[in-house]
């Protein structure tokens, strides 16, 4: 017969996934930039003080507009077509 033992064994910690979470990037337009294009547009942000994300902000809300104006228009074409 097996032989079962009352013997506690060391209880493993587990492990914090944020150590070893590595998603997080200091770069925001990283894949669409060069490294050299991102250090003068960081360099730019930090002597205006101003984040790079509010200087994008502009050009990401007249991008979006552009898109709703687009949808708007398929969305109203398909009306007037059924």
């Amino acid at each position: 017969m097996n032989e079962t033992t009352t013997e506690v064994k060391g209880v493993r910690r587990q492990g914090n996934w944020r150590h070893r979470e590595n998603r997080a990037s200091p770069k925001y337009v990283s894949k669409r930039i060069t490294e050299h294009d991102h250090a003068a547009l960081t360099k730019y942000a930090e002597d205006h003080d101003v984040k790079i994300a509010e200087l994008l902000t502009p050009y990401v809300q007249q991008l979006l507009e552009r898109a709703h104006d687009y949808c708007d228009g398929l969305n109203s074409a398909g009306a007037k077509a059924s």
